[in-house]
């Protein structure tokens, strides 16, 4: 008989920490320096991650400007020994002679004032490396592509020299825009979009600009831009002329788009398409058509078509011309309402993120007496954020003044101010905050002295505005479309997670908002809910559920809103 032995031999249990602790730290707190050091309490450990946890401490502590600091550690007898980190920091070091050497174009007082290093503060290695940076930079900007610049700090006791040295090169002028890559995208809008004159001084930041709006032109998936230097023999003097050549990618411009959702209560299907095409005539024209149906469960029915065409650069200046007619119906009830326009906008950018415009609407409303309405409205915005249709960081702002009636004809007078302002701020973990904020008043003058007409005034509720509320449920007034008032305040909150496995996310949010006569205190409305954000190529769609707060309905268990894009 065969006997066989089976040996199992098991690992032994890891040490693990009792705690963590710090000593001699007068600068830092013990919970900014627990964030440095890899050792937690009840985690396994080693006498290696402590040794190098030590030494983490220290390059800390250095970084910081203290040079000469020093970190020892001891650990407890017993089963779940206490670490102790014992720190000598040290004198920390002070910035006592900023200099900058090798300028000449530009003298030193202006270049410390670039600098973030002061005499007075003190001396880190952080801030050398950004003062290289922001030297580098400056020149960049400046017309000097070919810069170099280094930073040194020498140490005496506990005071430091900090020194910059700039190589600067030539300084540059642009000399010829070149374009490679481009097969349908004549070279000549791209040029025009990309803003780079020839003759103007080099800059980086102009260049960062220019590969942006390219862009936003939605023609390309890469931009990319190279400095190519000129023969000497073509130098003018001191400066030097340099091609500036932008490497594209084509992407389609011609797409056409389909999307759906579903709203109850009440019981609503939607249904859109549109098709757009962002190069016509290879001068990137813009021409957009699109239309919308909502048929409602109880026989109700809204549809809409619009259409739009953009020209960039209005003969040839900065200017952006657009036209959009548009035509719209509903049915509530027995009742209809037909209406059909037009816009015309003109706007151009002042700034890489401020835009001005001017706008003329002229508006047509059937069935209704006072249905023709003319009326000149400027707007400015102010945007930066990262992404339009997915954001994650930047601001929005944004407002309009609106003037009809008077020397404009028309049979609605009233003037009209809005204003919008959207906030978008990461916070770690892949969460943003997303806030926006609204408000807007209409005033009559002239021949209407009393009140503007329901479809000129605001309204508030439904899935862009205050979730968990039917559409256009808010308002002092009433009529046949809802209900609506000459003053609005709105107000969102979201809390948006990541996209979990790349392509789903997770949104809490809060709408608070009122219609009312004027902005003196009147009762508020607000609602809460959750929503499941799925990423697309053409944005997030989004499957929101909001239940209103503020004295709900017997038996209200909240609305749920599909559709495309965020709220805001």
């Amino acid at each position: 008989m065969n006997v066989v032995l089976l040996l199992v031999l098991l690992p032994a249990a890891a040490d693990t920490l009792g705690a963590v602790r710090f000593e001699g730290n007068r600068t830092f707190s013990a919970r900014v320096l627990a964030t440095v050091v890899s050792a937690r309490s009840r985690k396994p450990y080693s006498e290696a991650s402590l040794a190098l946890d030590g030494a983490a401490l220290e390059r800390f502590y250095q970084d910081q400007g203290f040079f000469e600091a020093h970190v020892e550690r001891s650990i407890s007898p017993g089963r779940r020994p206490t670490v102790t980190f014992v720190i000598n920091e040290g004198p920390r070091t002070i910035t006592a002679v900023v200099a900058v050497t090798g300028n000449r174009w530009f003298g030193a007082e202006q270049l410390l004032k670039v600098l973030p290093v002061r005499p007075g503060q003190f001396s880190t290695r952080a801030s050398v490396e950004q003062g290289t940076q922001s030297l580098r930079t400056f020149y960049l900007n400046s017309g000097f592509p070919y810069v170099a610049v280094s930073g040194v700090m020498e140490r005496t006791d506990s005071t430091a020299t900090v020194s910059f040295e700039v190589k600067e090169g030539p300084l540059c002028h642009v000399s010829e825009v070149k374009v490679r890559g481009n097969r349908t995208v004549s070279t000549s809008t791209i040029v025009r979009a990309a803003e780079v004159r020839v003759g103007e001084r080099f800059s980086q930041a102009r260049l960062h600009r220019a590969q942006t709006r390219l862009y936003a032109t939605k023609l390309f998936s890469r931009v990319a831009f190279v400095v190519e230097p000129l023969d000497t023999g073509r130098d003018r003097g001191e400066s030097r002329g340099v091609v500036i050549r932008f490497d594209v990618a084509e992407q389609l411009y011609r797409s056409v788009s389909f999307g759906g959702g579903v709203e109850t209560p009440p019981n609503r299907l939607l249904a859109s398409v549109e098709w757009e095409h962002n190069n016509l005539f290879n001068r990137g024209h813009v021409a957009l058509a699109n239309a919308e149906v909502s048929p409602a469960f109880n026989r109700d029915f809204r549809a809409s078509s619009a259409a739009a065409y953009r020209m960039p650069y209005l003969l040839l200046t900065r200017i952006d011309l657009q036209f959009r007619p548009y035509f719209s119906y509903e049915r509530v009830g027995e009742a209809a309402t037909r209406e059909f326009g037009g816009e015309t906008r003109m706007s151009r950018s002042l700034l890489s993120n401020l835009t001005v415009g001017l706008t003329n609407r002229l508006r047509f409303v059937s069935d209704t007496t006072t249905g023709v309405t003319n009326s000149l409205g400027l707007s400015g915005q102010y945007d930066t954020r990262d992404d339009v249709f997915d954001p994650r960081s930047g601001v929005s702002l944004q407002s309009v003044a609106e003037v009809a009636g008077g020397l404009l004809q028309g049979k609605n007078d009233f003037y009209r101010l809005t204003g919008e302002a959207r906030f978008y701020q990461r916070l770690g973990s892949g969460l943003v905050l997303a806030l926006r904020g609204m408000a807007g008043r209409v005033t009559p003058y002239g021949r209407r002295t009393t009140a503007v007409p329901y479809y000129e005034a605001f309204t508030l509720g439904g899935r862009s505005s205050l979730r968990g509320y039917p559409e256009r449920s808010l308002g002092p007034d009433s009529s046949i479309q809802g209900r609506f008032g000459p003053a609005v305040v709105n107000a969102n909150l979201e809390l948006r997670t990541g996209y979990l496995f790349g392509w789903a996310g997770l949104v809490g949010f809060a709408d608070l908002g009122t219609v009312g006569r004027d902005f003196r205190l009147f009762a508020y409305e607000y609602s809460a809910g959750a929503g499941v954000r799925v990423r697309t190529p053409i944005g997030p769609v989004r499957l929101d559920w909001g239940r209103r707060l503020a004295n709900p309905l017997p038996g209200d268990r909240g609305r749920f809103y599909l559709g495309l894009l965020h709220a805001f």
